[in-house]
């Protein structure tokens, strides 16, 4: 195992000479203020267990979670082949093939009857629609099933703000789930972001001790019966300030996504943020995006780096990532 010192004015600027000497793979062992010629400094120890990769060498990767996203990047370039494969008769067919559900489809053209030129000038006009383009609120609440990214989400976002200027705050309800605290408290260590704690029934209370702030950016437990809409319409009911935001996978199946959107339905849902961006392999699923009654996207998470894999929704971008690798050619030649 390798360890290194590295010494810098601020936090973010430690970080950085970690990431830059030991690679995106470095797990940080301790932070600490240190005086060095009469000024404060922040000392940070890093280690990795491995030699960081020569200049031009592609960093390893290493961990069962990132074998995990390479199985499931690998699933959908399969599916994506399988697609490219296949007879097809008509464009609606060809792009059902591809994952995008009938559902949409049906929305775009009543009958399914339609070009690849009708559904393209559909596309870029409604794609305008699916984009949050309004003021952020001053409390931020990310919600959503487990694993999906939360946490780190709302972390990159409070990165965001605070290099803007902005005081940001950090709220946490999930006090539960084994980690939990130690990882957001890492995060808002090497942030320097002040971290409260607080159970779902207490969130009223607790809002008010942070009310000096410019943004507060709450953490919750996992959608579940012991976290359900029940809590999150409590929470939004707490303070008119409250904005409800729900953390979805862009990779994620549409039917999941219709099933878990007919519970939340009923709740104050702002706006979307995507996450695993960079684990899609066809933009086909993605278009449970125009389901009916769903929000607008706001913010996009591409990779694990905090804060850099981090950015506002785009018509243009979300288009991109619509028609990523899908297929739009209506013959077929045997």
């Amino acid at each position: 195992m390798k360890v290194q010192k590295f010494r810098a004015r601020t936090s973010m600027e430690a970080l950085a000479k970690v990431k830059e000497a030991l690679g995106e793979e470095a797990v940080i062992l301790s932070t600490r203020r240190v005086k060095e010629g009469g000024k404060w400094l922040y000392e940070m120890t890093a280690a990795v267990d491995f030699d960081p990769p020569e200049p031009g060498l592609p960093p390893r990767r290493e961990g069962f979670s990132l074998v995990l996203r390479e199985l499931e990047e690998l699933k959908s370039l399969l599916k994506g082949l399988e697609a490219s494969m296949a007879p097809r008769s008509t464009f609606f067919e060809l792009l059902v093939h591809q994952g995008v559900p009938p559902l949409v489809l049906k929305n775009f053209s009543g009958n399914g009857d339609f070009n690849k030129e009708g559904f393209l000038k559909q596309l870029k006009a409604r794609v305008t629609q699916r984009v949050d383009t309004a003021k952020l609120a001053k409390v931020v609440v990310y919600f959503g099933p487990a694993g999906v990214g939360k946490t780190t989400s709302l972390v990159k976002l409070a990165a965001r703000l605070r290099f803007n200027g902005h005081k940001v705050a950090l709220l946490s309800l999930d006090t539960v789930r084994v980690g939990a605290k130690e990882q957001i408290s890492r995060f808002a260590e090497l942030l320097d972001l002040p971290l409260r704690f607080s159970r779902p029934e207490e969130f009223g209370p607790a809002l008010k001790g942070l009310a000096t702030w410019d943004y507060v950016l709450v953490d919750t437990p996992a959608l579940s019966p012991s976290f359900s809409e029940k809590n999150l319409r409590e929470l939004a009911e707490a303070s008119p300030r409250v904005s409800l935001n729900l953390v979805l996978r862009a990779c994620e199946a549409p039917q999941n996504v219709f099933s878990l959107w007919q519970r939340l339905k009923v709740l104050p849902v702002a706006s979307l943020v995507l996450t695993h961006v960079e684990a899609m392999g066809c933009g086909g699923p993605l278009f449970w995006l125009f389901l009916p009654g769903l929000p607008p996207v706001r913010f996009l998470s591409t990779g694990d780096r905090v804060p850099e894999d981090f950015e506002q929704a785009t018509p243009k971008r979300l288009m991109g990532l619509l028609l990523h690798n899908l297929e739009m050619e209506e013959s077929y030649v045997v």
